[in-house]
């Protein structure tokens, strides 16, 4: 079969490798859709615990083409998406409900080969039925599931305030999930004009474009400071100027991965004098059920795909991608 292979840290390119075969409690899944997100370049950089070559991709659907001895739950041809995230569910912090966090973890397209390939292995309990969802968002699904793991983590108040840093894919994920917690003013902020434009045809309230002065313009808009401060984008220098905007009591959210050994100050008093909440969020825990379930409820994710290209495409978009030259979801769609 044919699958983008990242041969070694730095260097990515098509090859022809043997097609996988469903062993016991696996699935075969025939990709239908596989989408673009910034863990694929971490794994590229060489910044994951990979093992080369690997072929990325974790964010996938696709239909059932052959199941292994034991598999009970899918039958073949039947449509699925699936968790990347496989737990051994017996360590110490699987043992706690803390599986993301799990010390035998493998991940599709990171320890284990993924879904830039016309098929993939996934173990039957990571495997969710697709059953009326449109492929491509189905594909949407894990990303979604992320940013749900992270919301199941804060309170949103309801008519409270929310400023979201980063108007990519996930930041404008953050931005649909806000809405419907119940905020009445998300406030996001991003260097594109056009990424911005798009968060305001979703419903941001206001949106400010990058620069010197927007902290200033931030500070007199909203002199109290927002309930819920998301940074999506992984800068440390977003995160060091975002923190502070973070109103009484109110809960920042560190979602964007910035770089390992990366520094951010904050002076502890106001930590303390606040009442803040300083949390993370990594990855998703659990949560792709309630992912499928708002897709399956009529949430639309149709606008946040920016490109759909081939298996072919991927060494030229792939290479623009990690470079920061494009926009939204990029989607790898494959032949029926």
């Amino acid at each position: 079969m044919k699958a983008f292979v990242i041969v070694e840290p730095g260097k990515a390119e098509l090859q022809d490798v043997p097609k996988p075969e469903a062993g016991p409690g696996e699935v075969l899944i025939k990709v239908r859709a596989s989408g673009f997100c910034g863990t694929d370049i971490h794994t590229f950089k060489g910044e994951h615990p990979s093992k080369y070559p690997l072929i990325p991709g974790h964010e996938f659907s696709g239909v059932v083409a052959e199941v292994g001895a034991g598999v009970t739950r899918f039958t073949v041809g039947a449509p699925v998406t699936a968790d990347p995230n496989i737990f051994c569910e017996s360590c110490y912090y699987c043992k706690q409900n803390k599986q993301i966090h799990c010390e035998n973890i493998q991940v599709i397209g990171n320890t284990r080969s993924g879904a830039f390939a016309e098929y993939v292995t996934v173990p039957e309990r990571c495997v969710f039925s697709a059953a009326g969802l449109n492929l491509d968002q189905a594909a949407m699904a894990e990303p979604l599931g992320c940013v749900i793991n992270a919301h199941n983590k804060i309170v949103i108040p309801l008519g409270g305030s929310v400023v979201i840093f980063g108007a990519g894919t996930i930041g404008l994920m953050h931005l649909l999930m806000a809405k419907r917690r119940g905020a009445a003013q998300v406030v996001v902020v991003d260097l594109k004009a056009e990424q911005l434009h798009m968060a305001e045809t979703l419903g941001a309230d206001q949106t400010y474009l990058s620069g010197i002065g927007t902290v200033a313009e931030l500070r007199e808009a909203f002199p109290r400071g927002f309930d819920v401060v998301i940074d999506a984008t992984g800068a440390p220098k977003v995160v060091e100027m975002a923190i502070p905007l973070t109103a009484k009591t109110g809960t920042f959210m560190a979602f964007g991965a910035c770089p390992i050994n990366s520094k951010a100050t904050i002076n502890p008093f106001d930590l303390y004098y606040n009442d803040w909440k300083l949390i993370g969020s990594y990855a998703l825990e659990k949560t792709l059920g309630q992912s499928i379930a708002l897709l399956r409820s009529g949430l639309n994710l149709e606008p946040l795909v920016g490109q759909r290209i081939t298996l072919d495409d991927m060494p030229e978009w792939f290479d623009r991608f990690q470079k920061g030259a494009t926009n939204n979801k990029i989607i790898v769609t494959f032949d029926s």
